[in-house]
């Protein structure tokens, strides 16, 4: 019995230094891999198949070289919003921090809302409006778990569990390995559709409030190399796109008809796989709509205080009373959008990562940039990656809003 027990105690400390480790790059997943993406990444499957699939690593390389920027402040503990305040003034940093905020929950008005739709799905709850609610209500709850190394161990397990979901989904399916392996051969089009969704699978490792979580976390870290955050980010990066393309390939096998639900991705499986799949796609849709929605706020809640000079740490009275502010705007917001507007979960899934990373993106890759150059003085080699790969966020930013205004104009 005692050598039992100690060979648990073992196996849990093994899986608390593994979370330790990696649990960061997980969050960065979470956040990235939200109700948006899962219908992006379906809509890239539908109209090219297995065609675009060579974008996931381009994609992972892109990701991996903002990411790099920001490790390297979060190693001097130099957080992204504290280098804007100074640049820009106390006065501008407070409105221009509220702002940014106020557009990132935008992100989560539709996760929110995705999120509750699948709980509706789920469970005997009959109203959209409560399940959204009661996945706020849950993620108020996350939030004041307050101990960071709960929290990163909740989400982690999310993730993992999302995870696991896509890989039996398509594991199931049985893909052509060979049609699977010419998807990751680089193919050009002058394809104006195709072109865009290129620029929009590139920007799927690139979520601008991950910059501002990883810079501010020195304390909960205490990592002080830059490698420990570059195997952490690596490991939850390469995870979302191994992630998004089981996604992309579980689309191109099985085309969902007509308007995008959310059960219409899943449903031409149920003939291929099982009745089963169809509960598995919208508990990870739901997973991932839940913890894109809370952890993207994580970011607000070290940015607002930061802007009034306040050395906020994750999870203390400031941080919380941001984030939970926030959840709360979230629902304000998504409740009578739904009820007095045409928009579905999935029609606002598909929508409000536009609005969120329209402006932040290119703004926050900027303010790294220089940042960079300020603090680390990176040499002429570096900088000319760094700066190609910022040139690289404003082009899907105006694409994005291309994509945006088109939305607009459908809507009205």
């Amino acid at each position: 019995m005692e050598k039992h027990s100690t060979a648990v105690d073992v196996s849990v400390e093994k899986a608390k230094e593994t979370v330790h480790q990696y649990g960061l790059g997980l969050l960065f997943a979470a956040n990235i891999f939200g109700a948006g993406s899962v219908y992006i990444l379906t809509q890239a499957g539908v109209g090219f198949g297995f065609g675009l699939l060579w974008v996931m690593p381009l994609a992972l390389g892109v990701g991996l070289t903002m990411h790099e920027m920001s490790a390297r402040l979060a190693a001097r503990n130099e957080p992204l919003m504290e280098y804007i305040r100074d640049v820009i003034g106390p006065t501008a940093a407070k409105p221009f921090a509220i702002g940014i905020a106020f557009i990132m929950q935008f992100w989560s008005v539709a996760n929110y809302a995705l999120a509750g739709a699948a709980l509706v799905f789920l469970t005997p709850l009959s109203s959209l409006y409560v399940g959204i609610i009661v996945t706020a209500a849950l993620g108020i709850s996350l939030v004041e778990l307050r101990v960071y190394s709960r929290i990163e161990g909740v989400i982690a397990t999310l993730v993992l569990g999302i995870f696991a979901s896509y890989l039996v989904i398509v594991a199931n399916l049985q893909p052509s390995l060979g049609g699977v392996a010419l998807g990751f051969v680089p193919t050009i089009s002058a394809d104006f559709d195709y072109l865009t969704m290129i620029i929009a699978l590139m920007g799927t490792t690139v979520y601008y409030p991950n910059f501002f979580i990883q810079t501010s976390m020195q304390h909960e870290k205490d990592w002080e190399a830059v490698s420990r955050y570059r195997k952490d980010h690596t490991f939850g990066l390469a995870a979302v796109v191994v992630l998004s393309a089981t996604v992309i390939i579980a689309a191109a096998m099985a085309i969902p008809d007509g308007t995008l639900t959310l059960t219409a991705p899943a449903r031409p499986l149920i003939d291929m796989v099982g009745p089963w799949v169809l509960g598995v796609f919208v508990l990870a849709v739901g997973a991932a709509s839940f913890t894109s929605a809370t952890g993207t706020l994580f970011a607000a809640g070290f940015m607002v205080p930061q802007s009034y000079a306040l050395h906020t740490q994750f999870g203390d009275m400031h941080f919380r009373r941001t984030v939970h502010f926030l959840i709360g705007l979230s629902v304000a917001l998504a409740i009578p959008i739904l009820a007095f507007t045409e928009f579905t979960p999935v029609r606002l899934a598909l929508l409000m990562p536009a609005v969120n990373g329209v402006v932040g993106l290119p703004i926050t890759s900027l303010a790294l940039f220089a940042a960079i150059k300020r603090y680390v003085d990176p040499s002429r080699l570096e900088q000319a990656v760094f700066l190609a790969a910022v040139v690289l966020m404003f082009l899907i930013s105006l694409v994005t809003a291309e994509s945006l205004t088109r939305s607009i104009v459908e809507l009205l």
